[in-house]
């Protein structure tokens, strides 16, 4: 969902608010009272939308993780087909690091150093799951070896997006395919190297 369809107009401008506030402290030293003020509105207004900065983080980070969708298992695919991120898995790694691109304003301030780095745990959870979900569409075998490849390429995608939130200039970021291709690189040393792994289609490994 587009960041100005999932808040309001008035919501939108609490959120700069906090994360402009988020830049100079932690985010738990921020005050209701120094967000109406840095956004020139009464404290009657934040409480209108937020109970306090913690709801206000937690709604932040719920929108973030409803956008950060990596895969879809097949069975919920055929049901959600208008909201599947990616007809292939390397298109949905592709998909979430464009999201990633896409939400970097959000993203900087959140998993910056005055950030909630309980976000990123969260985050990585999610990112285990669909790939575990992407294995078993794969036909992956769910051996002894199967959590360290989804361990290591789970720690790959929060890696870049967190180097994606650190980037300072524009120009220095990659594209998402860029990025979906140094993320990919574990599984394609999964499925081209590893003995036990099923045989798949350059079109499904690469998105060709």
């Amino acid at each position: 969902m587009n960041f100005n369809d999932a808040f309001s107009e008035q919501e939108r401008r609490i959120i700069s608010g906090f994360l402009a506030l988020m830049a100079e402290k932690p985010y738990a030293k921020i005050t209701v009272k120094e967000i109406a003020e840095r956004c020139a509105i009464a404290r009657t207004t934040f409480y209108r939308s937020f109970k306090d900065t913690y709801e206000l983080l937690e709604r932040i980070e719920r929108y973030l993780l409803g956008e950060f969708v990596l895969y879809r298992p097949r069975m919920e695919r055929s049901r959600e087909a208008a909201e599947e991120p990616a007809a292939d898995p390397y298109g949905g790694i592709e998909s979430w690091f464009a999201t990633g691109l896409r939400l970097r304003f959000l993203l900087c301030p959140i998993m910056g150093p005055n950030g909630d780095l309980y976000f990123k745990e969260r985050l990585i959870a999610r990112v285990r799951l669909e790939l575990n979900q992407m294995m078993d569409d794969e036909l992956a075998p769910n051996d002894a070896l199967r959590p360290y490849y989804v361990a290591a390429i789970a720690a790959a995608h929060i890696g870049l997006l967190d180097h994606i939130a650190s980037v300072e200039r524009d120009g220095d970021l990659l594209t998402p395919a860029q990025v979906a291709g140094i993320a990919n690189s574990m599984r394609i040393a999964y499925f081209r190297s590893d003995d036990n792994a099923p045989p798949i289609s350059d079109e499904q490994l690469f998105g060709r």
